[in-house]
């Protein structure tokens, strides 16, 4: 029987199958906080509490999802899972008091996570961010403007340097542990990945906000489209004098907003763990003998043995 809750879970109601691991690495007189465990969504005793933010009481208002500026996609949806005494048969039970043990679980999902989390899951996220600056600035007849072209240079640099950490994580990796079959990423590329990509988001935020504008945060509903009353302004002002519309401008900026002025950036620094735990595994495994020797090589140094008269 397992009591006991988790606080950040993403999307946990919307799988089949809960994967339990430890949070962190045991010592003896914590056995049983020491274990690891599947179990469906819908076991008895699971509870999930859900968030409500802003969002999602805008999208209880809306008439028309496509008032968001995203029809096709919901939102991002994190619920504290509460276990009540559930109980787990053993044939799902990875991992029971053995706390010698935990700190391998722990290193083995944070090597795959951090290395999806800053190579491909946020480099997802960046691109629907930059294609949706680059259609702003097209909407709004800015091509020739220098300072955006220059701002979206920056921001393609940094999505291509958080997928190629991800990338040499992936291709980096090893076989562990040796003859299981089972190939796990780089650990160090992996960590440098997700810190890497942790203040790659925010610059693109930044950047995005900047592109955006104002209106980013000061849009208008979609609503007013249908009013009677102000659409004709809308459209008119809005419309920027572009050859887009003003439904096209407003969608796009909406989706920037979503991204900018929502919950994506704390949730990318602490997705996959809060940036200390990327820092103190990287000083865990970061061995600086190479570039030690390459000095010594480069200046012939003779070091003497320490103890030696």
């Amino acid at each position: 029987m397992v009591k006991g809750a988790k606080i950040n879970i993403s999307g946990a109601f919307g799988s089949h199958y809960i994967n339990v691991l430890p949070q962190a690495a045991h010592y003896k007189g914590e056995e049983d906080y020491a274990v690891a465990f599947a179990t469906p969504v819908d076991a008895e005793g699971i509870t999930y509490i859900c968030q409500y933010t802003p969002y999602s009481a805008e999208r209880d208002q809306v008439d028309d999802m496509e008032e968001l500026g995203n029809p096709l996609y919901g939102q991002r949806e994190t619920s504290m899972v509460v276990f009540d005494n559930v109980f787990v048969p053993w044939d799902r039970v990875f991992h029971c008091g053995e706390y010698q043990y935990s700190v391998k679980f722990v290193t083995r999902f944070a090597k795959t996570h951090r290395m999806t989390c800053g190579g491909t899951c946020k480099v997802g996220f960046m691109n629907q961010i930059i294609g949706a600056c680059k259609l702003i600035q097209e909407y709004k007849g800015l091509d020739k403007a220098t300072h955006i072209n220059d701002q979206l240079m920056e921001m393609v640099a940094l999505r291509e340097t958080c997928r190629a950490c991800g990338m040499a994580a992936a291709q980096r990796g090893a076989e562990e542990p040796k003859g299981s079959g089972v190939y796990l990423p780089d650990e160090l590329m992996g960590n440098v990945s997700k810190l890497n990509v942790a203040n790659a988001f925010w610059r693109i935020m930044a950047l995005a906000g900047d592109i955006g504008a104002g209106l980013v945060v000061t849009l208008p509903s979609l609503k007013e489209l249908k009013n009677p009353e102000v659409k004709d302004y809308v459209n008119e002002y809005l419309g920027f004098g572009s050859d887009s519309s003003a439904e096209n401008i407003m969608k796009v900026t909406k989706l920037l907003q979503n991204w900018t002025a929502g919950l994506h950036g704390v949730g990318t620094w602490h997705g996959a763990g809060p940036i200390m735990a990327q820092k103190i595994m990287l000083q865990r495994v970061i061995d600086y003998e190479h570039e030690k020797n390459l000095v010594r090589q480069t200046l012939n140094l003779k070091e003497e043995k320490k103890g030696k008269q």
